[in-house]
């Protein structure tokens, strides 16, 4: 299962947004009207709830060389990654790309595509609209 979601233009250069999304203490800020709750469990590593989904962790890594952040999960039976890559538009201004990947049964597959979609996209609006 693939989602993509691409941002429109943000006002803010490349390095400033990714300076943002690699501090993990950022992303409670970020999905806080999408989660319903948040722990932090290391620098690298947070607990996130969705809706009635049992608890996520998500291990944070960092792709500089990509202007890239991966957040992937450590659940074997949610195998699965979110990409953040971000595109330099102006020395001012960038965009950002969303990719989640997962390996999942075509029955789990069919019941979380729907808020998964919709957490996706949200997850991209949050980071277009960040004000610094």
């Amino acid at each position: 299962m693939e989602i993509i979601k691409e941002s429109n233009v943000i006002p803010y250069s490349s390095e400033k947004l990714y300076s943002h999304i690699i501090d993990i203490n950022n992303y409670e800020q970020i999905l806080k009207d999408e989660i319903r709750s948040f722990d932090k469990l290391s620098e690298n590593e947070f607990k996130i709830k969705i809706g009635n989904m049992p608890g996520i962790n998500l291990f944070l890594s960092e792709l500089p060389e990509n202007n890239e952040v991966k957040l992937s999960s450590n659940d074997s039976n949610l195998n699965f990654y979110i990409l953040i890559k971000i595109d330099a538009i102006k020395s001012n201004s960038s965009k950002i790309k969303v990719q989640f990947v997962g390996n999942f049964s075509s029955m789990i597959e069919m019941m979380i595509k729907k808020p998964l979609n919709a957490f996706i996209d949200s997850l991209k609006n949050k980071i277009e609209n960040i004000s610094f």
